[in-house]
């Protein structure tokens, strides 16, 4: 029976088939692959596709491991902007034939970096076959190397703040200034508007400046691993066919300087679908290459160190783990919408280098191609692990802040860690308020499509997974 729960198709229900361990001595090891490509793929993070023309650094797979001798998790942190499921089930087949551990405990996401190889089809990007299966391979490869190392260890886990670095990027504007959007409708909100602009009127929405944070040290003190998640969608300030790991890797360099030590830093994205790091409010400000992204990492691992360095560490704690599998349906274009599309295409002829330039021919092109490539209903994964009491929740796409914060408001965890985008990526997940005033994450195509009720049902699969985990 045991065998059975453990197969790749098997899927834990929240309320019935949690995984949990009692309280024992913990193990714990962390480990790194390198997924840099090679030049000329394709880049995701735009709606033109640009190729990787050079490496300012490389990209990682970075895994972690724990066990307490009943109970076994595995988390791997990817620097891509995206991965679909498709590749991260293969991955855990892998994970799971090679280190036995259950697919429930095996917890995958992308940090969003914008200048790495496209992973799935997003706007004009697609993905090299050779690449994805290279990726699933050192996914499985960082997992297995992690659980390798496993040796014993302490745990200690906490949060602090860093509210410098986020902003909320959807903003109410004063009548008339918002462009009519690619349906031809008109948005009450407008992403990133101009830095400055007199025609803002207010932020429509708020920010969450948590760092969450854990972290594992050997029996005589040695790090093994930090992890951490912010919600900051990605910083950017590059050129554009740079591959880079973004400010994720940035703050992994910072932190390991600060610390003064060998060990595997990992910073995942939590819930930041509608969060940058650009105040809008004032006027715009000029970095050089890598600048802003390099000062934004300093700051927020010297928060990371300040919360390091107050952690109570146990060498005995409880680990569990579950997954629940929720049915969406989608919004697709009618047929009207496609023939009308498929005109505007045939006008404007072959699709260029890079893609088509205008606005309303990339989202004609999402109209046509949505029916095609996601069906009128998917199916898609909400994961929790418990860690002691640091409970780690879970959303399979670019989730609006409001999602993290209530999950978290809602969790009996002391602690509560959200991250985002992963074991699957569904696009955007906007609030069911968004869908009422608009704005480019709500626009339907391939980054945007789950059902206007979408937020609520994933986040309450979350709460209650945690729930069940606490008991």
């Amino acid at each position: 029976m045991l065998d059975k729960l453990n197969r790749r198709n098997f899927l834990f229900t929240p309320a019935a088939a949690f995984l949990q361990g009692r309280s024992g001595k913990i193990r714990a090891g962390a480990a790194t692959s390198n997924i840099t490509p090679w030049l000329g793929l394709s880049l995701a993070g735009s709606m033109n596709d640009r190729k990787a023309a050079f490496v300012h650094d490389e990209l990682h797979v970075k895994a972690i491991a724990l066990d307490n001798g009943r109970t076994r998790l595995a988390i791997a942190v990817v620097d891509s902007c995206a991965v679909p499921r498709s590749v991260y089930d293969a991955a855990k087949d892998l994970i799971h034939q090679h280190t036995g551990i259950p697919i429930a405990q095996i917890l995958t996401s992308a940090t969003h970096t914008h200048s790495a190889p496209a992973a799935a089809h997003l706007f004009q990007s697609e993905p090299d076959p050779a690449y994805t299966k290279f990726l699933t391979t050192r996914i499985a490869d960082a997992v297995r190397m992690a659980v390798a190392r496993l040796e014993p260890a302490r745990i200690g886990y906490g949060a602090g703040r860093e509210e410098k670095l986020v902003f909320n990027r959807r903003y109410f504007m004063k009548p008339g200034s918002i462009p009519v959007n690619p349906f031809d409708q008109q948005d009450q909100v407008l992403m990133n508007p101009p830095a400055g602009s007199v025609n803002i009127v207010k932020a429509a929405g708020p920010i969450d400046p948590e760092v969450a944070f854990l972290a594992a040290e050997s029996a005589d003190g040695k790090p093994i691993f930090v992890l951490s998640s912010y919600a900051l969608h990605y910083v950017g300030g590059h050129p554009g066919n740079h591959v880079s790991a973004d400010y994720f890797g940035s703050w992994a360099a910072a932190i390991q300087r600060m610390a003064g030590a060998s060990f595997v830093p990992v910073l995942a994205n939590a819930c930041s679908g509608n969060i940058n790091g650009i105040d809008f409010l004032k006027p715009p400000r000029t970095w050089q290459p890598y600048e802003q992204m390099a000062s934004y990492a300093e700051t927020l691992a010297a928060e990371s160190m300040r919360i390091w360095k107050s952690l109570k560490w146990q060498d005995r704690i409880e680990l569990g783990g579950s997954i629940e599998e929720l049915e969406f349906t989608t919004r697709q274009p009618s047929s009207r919408e496609i023939e009308l599309a498929k005109q505007m295409l045939e006008k404007e002829g072959p699709m260029p280098p890079g893609g088509y330039k205008k606005r309303e021919t990339i989202y004609a092109r999402e109209t046509v191609l949505l029916p095609a490539e996601i069906g009128p209903r998917v199916k898609t994964i909400v994961q929790a692990l418990k860690v002691g009491n640091l409970g780690i929740a879970t959303m399979p796409g670019e989730a609006f802040v409001e999602l993290g914060m209530a999950v978290k408001q809602a969790s009996p965890f002391q602690n509560t860690m959200m991250i985002e985008l992963a074991n699957d990526y569904r696009g955007y997940i906007p609030t069911e308020e968004a869908f009422a005033v608009g704005g480019y994450e709500t626009w339907r195509a391939k980054s945007s499509y789950l059902e206007q009720k979408a937020a609520p049902r994933l986040v309450k699969s979350a709460v209650t997974q945690l729930e069940n985990l606490s008991s």
